[in-house]
């Protein structure tokens, strides 16, 4: 969901809850403000949180309404990152916020500005203060724990209950997660895997030697030599033979996740196997135009193995990975930013379509044997283009023209 529908949603249900609270302006008390983040930050429910100024809370007399925010007092995201750098949090850890502005309509139909503070979920819980912090007639204790039950938070006089504070360490160390949410966090360290993938085929967690990283080799290769997706991404290699292996992980006896992995570039490069998804004008019809395209998610299992394999500073195996966007596949953030990624496609799909036709024109590609897979749908080296350019515009990096990313064609193919 959008920050802006959310937040209407949040201001429609007309009261404060678990990960949002409403301030009809910002806080003339710096522990204050600084109480209700830290509250925020360490809410119950393992979520980002809100704290949205220029809305009147359920407390005041015309309950809860867009009144726009004031300008006494206001903060930008400059002030409050400048706030909490020189806050004693224990660990040095501070409380990830950032700030929006949101235009949004009141009673009478005039937009108003709301500021956000968005509190990001995190599993540094519990964020406290090794230091007193006090503005004029409020202080925030060392030690002490707060945290946000419902609409109300931990009284700025008092520590959280027992059981919410255990909670908040829990998640902390991960004792609450799934395995496979575990194994993702886990991912997220490379360098708390030994191992090696260079002379090996085996990593473990150093701490949880329970998961487990197995590369096994595949004797018969040929069952992947028409595979379209593995040569075109083998094909932006200086070197364009590949080889292919199975990826195993395992938690104790359990498979959370098996997949192929690429030997590219001569064995320079190890990457997993991607995945496809294809943009439909008509979805319900899966007809053209359409576009398919070759992505990996950052916060997956595979994403997060791509990023241990070839991109991190000390990266598992061989050379670092060349990342220049949209070249050989697709990276997303996560599944939200690949969605948006989705609708920007969807309105260009025509104007590509013909921007393309026209590229074929100008480079002189005749429709042969040869040239088939510049032609056709599905995963070809038309939609590996296609999908390049339309990325660039999405990211917006300077680009190359569309014709400019087609290969001349050679004399027998003109």
């Amino acid at each position: 969901m959008e920050l802006l529908e959310e937040i209407q949603r949040l201001i429609a249900l007309e009261t404060e809850g678990d990960y949002w609270d409403f301030k009809e302006m910002w806080h003339n008390n710096k522990a204050s403000l600084l109480h209700d983040i830290i509250c925020m930050a360490n809410n119950q429910v393992g979520r980002d949180a809100y704290i949205i100024f220029g809305v009147s809370d359920s407390k005041s007399q015309d309950g809860v309404k867009v009144k726009g925010v004031q300008q006494a007092g206001r903060k930008d995201q400059q002030h409050l990152i400048d706030f909490l750098r020189d806050k004693k949090f224990a660990g040095g850890v501070r409380p990830p916020v950032y700030l929006q502005t949101l235009e949004i309509l009141d009673e009478a139909g005039v937009y108003k500005q709301v500021d956000v503070a968005i509190i990001q979920n995190s599993s540094k819980t519990p964020f406290f203060l090794v230091e007193n912090f006090r503005d004029r007639d409020k202080e925030i204790r060392a030690g002490y724990i707060y945290t946000r039950i419902g609409d109300t938070n931990t009284a700025i006089d008092s520590i959280a209950d027992l059981d919410k504070i255990e909670y908040l360490w829990r998640k902390r160390f991960g004792l609450d997660l799934s395995a496979v949410e575990k194994l993702l966090r886990l991912l997220d360290s490379p360098d708390d895997w030994i191992g090696d993938l260079n002379w090996g085929n085996f990593k473990y967690h150093k701490y949880f030697p329970e998961f487990q990283i197995h590369i096994t080799q595949i004797e018969d290769q040929a069952q992947f030599s028409d595979n379209s997706i593995m040569k075109n991404i083998a094909d932006h290699q200086a070197d364009k033979k590949y080889s292919v292996s199975n990826v195993v992980i395992t938690y104790h006896s359990t498979v959370l996740y098996q997949e192929h992995v690429l030997y590219l570039d001569g064995g320079r490069h190890l990457i997993p196997f991607p995945q496809t998804n294809t943009v439909y004008k008509n979805y319900a019809l899966g007809r053209d135009p359409s576009l398919t395209y070759v992505y990996l998610n950052m916060d997956s299992i595979p994403g997060k193995l791509f990023n241990c394999f070839a991109c991190a500073e000390n990266n598992w195996y061989n050379e670092k990975w060349d990342l220049r966007p949209g070249v050989a596949f697709l990276s997303f953030q996560d599944e939200s930013e690949q969605r948006q990624f989705d609708a920007f496609v969807w309105g260009k799909l025509q104007e590509i379509e013909d921007e393309y036709a026209e590229a074929l024109r100008k480079k002189r590609y005749v429709r042969t044997a040869s040239t088939e897979d510049y032609f056709i749908g599905g995963w070809s080296k038309a939609n590996d283009i296609k999908s390049w350019h339309l990325y660039e515009q999405f990211r917006g990096i300077a680009e190359t023209n569309l014709v400019d990313k087609l290969p001349d064609a050679p004399e027998d193919r003109r």
